[in-house]
């Protein structure tokens, strides 16, 4: 049967995506841990500072290498464009690793950490290029795992994603155990080779999986359905990738914003603190949907038929299962024994904790619906709305913010948790508007049945 007249079901793209949804809460699980252990080796409260720092530094500079799945799924489809789209992202990730490797390895580093993020103390600075040095491996390190990653996404064969994930944990737990007891490397050695290990164990996992099954990562490629003969070309991967690359960077700055007016409100402590406790539960519950735009890329190849009503119910649907979560936690004494017992912050910021969560309640069903989107717009290699509607996201959360602030006399890191969902919903409607009006989808495609 050919593509055209094959049915998908609800239950092949649960399959398919619950291995994406569980590998955000598999590795955060990782890096949970790995703060137990920085609070138990020597200068607990330092290492950890400039660990986070550290960390933040890498993430914001490798950002943009998050969408090179994307680049794998929506564009590779003969071994001709695996080798092409690859040795752009490796290129790509070169770029990051000297980036990384001049702030650890020159006078760069110790002027961003002291001059720019406001570092004093010379073992923060010294602590500081430790970390640096070690994470400027991750770039590469990443690239090649979301490579690879990538190409099994593509065979629908996400079952091999988990294994990697869970191998990874495991061997995390017992370094970490070992680092615990032993004390043979500084905290801020022991995270940041963790973190580079890690994803080493993955990356190495799924590309053993993917020769042992196709016999060469060659074969695997040859596997991938073939949608069409035009050839892929440099100018096509770059046209791409500048947007949702662009995209990965800007999502950083969100954050920022939101707490940065926080910062300059009467009950900034608590606030500050309620929403970063806040959004750390429920990014735990929304992380699940991060790759969600996975099966609208790789399932709806004709969007004019049964599948696309499928796919966009079941991604609207994954969302509202999470915004009910969240929402059922934060009311229920559930979330208060996960916050004030578990958590053990006081009873005032609890409560604005728990009234950050509810205004957060429809973020999680309004990402799953612009996802179903982006799915769609990146398999069309429409990305350049992509890139436009983050920035429309990031200049409305920061309006809307400033404008439910002067107006709206309540807590503050509610009105930050508002204002990131308003950003959220205007992206959207962005995005399906595009769709629309480009005749991308069809109306009686916007038709849930």
């Amino acid at each position: 049967m050919s593509e055209e007249f094959k049915k998908i079901s609800y239950r092949q793209l649960f399959y398919f995506f619950l291995p994406l949804a569980v590998m955000p809460a598999i590795i955060g699980i990782s890096h949970t841990a790995v703060n137990a252990t920085l609070a138990r080796l020597p200068f607990p409260e330092l290492t950890l500072a400039v660990f986070a720092v550290a960390k933040s530094i890498s993430n914001i500079i490798k950002s943009p290498i998050h969408m090179s799945r994307q680049v794998i799924t929506s564009l590779v489809k003969s071994v001709e464009g695996y080798y092409l789209a690859t040795k752009f992202i490796l290129l790509l990730s070169g770029t990051y690793f000297f980036i990384l490797s001049l702030l650890g390895y020159t006078p760069l580093g110790g002027f961003l950490l002291s001059k720019v993020i406001g570092l004093t103390e010379p073992k923060q600075i010294a602590f500081g290029y430790v970390a640096l040095r070690i994470m400027c491996f991750i770039p590469f390190l990443e690239a090649l795992r979301n490579i690879y990653q990538g190409i099994a996404i593509s065979l629908k064969k996400t079952q091999l994603l988990t294994p990697g994930v869970l191998l990874r944990i495991v061997a995390i737990l017992l370094f970490l155990w070992w680092i615990t007891y032993s004390k043979a490397v500084s905290g801020v050695v022991a995270g940041s080779l963790v973190w580079v290990v890690g994803i080493g164990i993955e990356t190495l996992f799924i590309g053993g999986a993917l020769i042992y099954y196709y016999g060469s990562l060659e074969g695997a490629i040859e596997e991938i359905v073939i949608q069409d003969d035009e050839k892929l070309t440099l100018s096509k991967i770059i046209k791409f990738f500048i947007p949702i690359g662009l995209m990965s960077f800007l999502i950083q700055f969100v954050q920022p914003v939101i707490q940065s007016g926080i910062a300059h409100s009467h009950t900034a402590t608590n606030s500050l603190a309620a929403y970063g406790v806040a959004w750390t539960l429920v990014m735990v519950l929304v992380g699940a949907l991060d790759m969600l735009h996975q099966c609208s890329l790789v399932y709806s190849y004709h969007l004019d038929n049964y599948n696309w009503n499928k796919i966009r119910n079941f991604c609207v649907g994954s969302g509202a299962v999470v915004s009910s979560l969240i929402f059922i936690t934060a009311i229920s004494p559930i979330g208060y024994w996960v916050l004030n017992t578990l958590i053990s912050i006081s009873e005032p910021v609890t409560e604005i904790a728990r009234q950050v969560m509810i205004a957060f309640s429809l973020f999680p069903v309004i990402r799953a619906f612009k996802e179903a989107y982006w799915g769609v717009l990146m398999q069309q290699q429409n990305t350049s709305i992509i890139g436009i509607a983050k920035t429309i996201n990031l200049v409305v959360v920061a309006i809307s913010f400033w404008l439910l602030v002067s107006i709206i006399d309540i807590e503050v890191a509610v009105l930050g948790a508002i204002a990131i969902s308003i950003g959220e919903g205007v992206e959207s409607i962005v995005i399906w508007y595009y769709a629309f009006s480009k005749g991308i989808l069809e109306e009686k495609d916007y038709i849930l049945c």
